[in-house]
């Protein structure tokens, strides 16, 4: 297995830690409703500490899974940091909303 821990870090920081705080931040600026995600919502509609400890949980058994799951694919490292960029981006928008 390759060494893969810097593109596990960045898919858990954004799609994890930046995603989870900005969808709460975005909660707070337009209320739970306002998020597309339906399990995302109900979690929200639970507490702001629920949703983000499931949040964090869901992200972090993917990552837990990527280095074997992207080895097996052979993918590239590029892909990622790609996916860490999505996660990124993700939060870019909540953040947009949150200052909108």
């Amino acid at each position: 297995m390759s060494d893969r821990n810097g593109e596990v870090a960045a898919i858990f920081t954004s799609h994890g830690v930046l995603d989870a705080a900005t969808t709460i931040l975005a909660a707070r600026a337009v209320g739970p409703g306002a998020e597309v995600n339906p399990i995302v919502r109900e979690l929200l509609a639970m507490g702001e500490l629920p949703a983000a400890v499931a949040m964090l949980a869901a992200v972090g058994l993917c990552c837990g899974a990527w280095p074997v799951a992207a080895d097996a694919l052979e993918a590239p490292a590029w892909v990622g940091f790609g996916i860490a960029t999505v996660g990124a981006a993700v939060a870019a928008v909540n953040l947009v909303v949150v200052f909108a």
